[in-house]
């Protein structure tokens, strides 16, 4: 039976996506929209340099009020695996291990990895000629997290990213990703859908839902208007929903349902949206995944 999740990024980032809210806070207003699971985010100043991060205070946060930390975002800002200059993807590699290891103090459970981010001014962007180069580039710092995943008890789920402002970007499909985690061990890297993602980059959701299959350890649920990351909630968008949730049950995911929905793209507060994602996550309970309204 799914068991939905709220994204804490609702109200840890504004409208620019800049992280602003403390954690404790943010748990609290996931508390109070009746959730009782999270995805936590390694974004903000305190994250930018690899180094030590106290869990204690999220902990008790946690522990306050009574929500589990199923996964967590990795870093994003100035994060690329891929990177052709070896300190960037260095610093990317120990960045994401210390948000697993932050996680895995808290008893969670999975990690959301961006395989690739955006090239620097310094790098050639990605293209046809240095594509393969920059998977291999991929593979080299996903092995070294592995060691991290087999330390913490936390798995890698590498999330589908897409194409629309970074054109050649690699591992942007399910089919791409399913045949680059081929032989990692599936207890320590699996797969992140992200819905909006895949519609986006001209992906069936459903589909790639499929050919994810058992890899699929994680979801990022937003509705998108078929251009734009827009993150609304499901039913504002083009998304299927009804055939999303009849390809989860077909391959049996039982990973993280993770509403990632933000109000920066939309005239709603956080609160609001949130609201908005309790109501569909009860009627989701009640009926099965399907098309809202």
């Amino acid at each position: 039976m799914a068991k939905y999740s709220l994204a804490s990024g609702l109200f840890f980032l504004d409208a620019e996506s800049t992280a602003r809210h403390d954690v404790a806070a943010a748990l609290e207003s996931i508390a109070a929209a009746g959730f009782s699971e999270t995805e936590l985010m390694a974004e903000g100043d305190e994250w930018q340099a690899p180094g030590s991060h106290d869990a204690g205070p999220c902990r008790e946060a946690l522990e306050r009020f009574n929500i589990f930390p199923h996964t967590i975002h990795t870093p994003m800002s100035g994060v690329n695996l891929a990177s052709s200059i070896e300190e960037i993807r260095r610093d990317s590699v120990a960045r994401i291990g210390d948000a697993m290891r932050y996680l895995g103090e808290l008893g969670g459970r999975a990690a959301i990895v961006h395989p690739t981010g955006a090239t620097t001014a310094e790098e050639a962007p990605y293209a046809l000629e240095n594509v393969g180069a920059a998977a291999e580039r991929i593979h080299r710092s996903v092995s070294e997290l592995v060691d991290v995943a087999a330390e913490t008890g936390v798995r890698i789920a590498l999330e589908n990213l897409p194409n629309t402002s970074i054109p050649c970007r690699p591992l942007k499909s399910m089919e791409e990703l399913r045949a680059f985690i081929a032989g990692f061990p599936p207890e320590h890297v699996g797969l992140c859908l992200d819905t909006g993602h895949a519609c986006i980059s001209g992906f069936d959701p459903a589909q790639q839902a499929r050919v994810a299959s058992e890899r699929l350890c994680a979801l990022h649920i937003q509705d998108v208007d078929g251009k734009d990351d827009c993150h609304w909630v499901p039913g504002h968008g083009v998304i299927d929903w009804s055939a999303l949730g009849e390809a989860l049950t077909d391959i049996g995911f039982d990973g993280a349902w993770t509403i990632e929905a933000l109000a920066g793209r939309t005239e709603s507060t956080a609160e609001q949206v949130a609201a908005e994602c309790t109501a569909l996550s009860k009627e989701w309970e009640a009926g099965g995944m399907s098309n809202p309204g």
